[in-house]
């Protein structure tokens, strides 16, 4: 494996055999650590995955897009909460949090998650306005 690819992975909490993702990815949704997974909590965490086949591809290529998506979800950087990335390199399958994964990122390229979120997330999030709600008018042709 690639230098850059270990270092990106290093935080890993987990991992297997490719061929066996769907358990193992069904596993890791629970988290990085066993919890009792209550009725209204939903699947669990949400999953990207991700195949690694050198670094620069990953920079250039793959970067952008999961910085977009966690955008777009609201798994805002530098936290992206509640999203595991599921890194396949060859036949291994490794599962990082996205925070631990962004954060290595940023540490190789040298760069800080707020300049990856203006270069290649949604826009949305910084440029927003902040106003007071909208207030509907009454019923037409009431007084009340």
């Amino acid at each position: 494996m690639e230098e850059k690819l270990r270092q990106l992975l290093q935080d890993a909490f987990g991992e297997a055999a490719a061929r066996d993702a769907n358990v193992a990815i069904s596993r890791a949704r629970r988290g990085p650590t066993p919890r009792t997974i209550a009725a209204d909590d939903g699947p669990g965490l949400r999953l990207y995955e991700i195949i690694l086949t050198g670094f620069d591809a990953f920079a250039s290529d793959l970067l952008p897009k999961l910085v977009y998506h966690l955008e777009s979800i609201g798994a805002h950087l530098p936290d992206c909460r509640g999203v595991l990335i599921a890194a396949f390199v060859g036949e291994r399958l490794h599962f990082v949090e996205a925070k631990a994964f962004i954060a290595r990122a940023c540490d190789i390229l040298g760069i800080t998650s707020d300049e990856l979120v203006r270069r290649h997330g949604t826009g949305e999030r910084r440029t927003a306005v902040r106003s007071d709600p909208l207030l509907l008018p009454g019923p037409k042709g009431g007084d009340a």
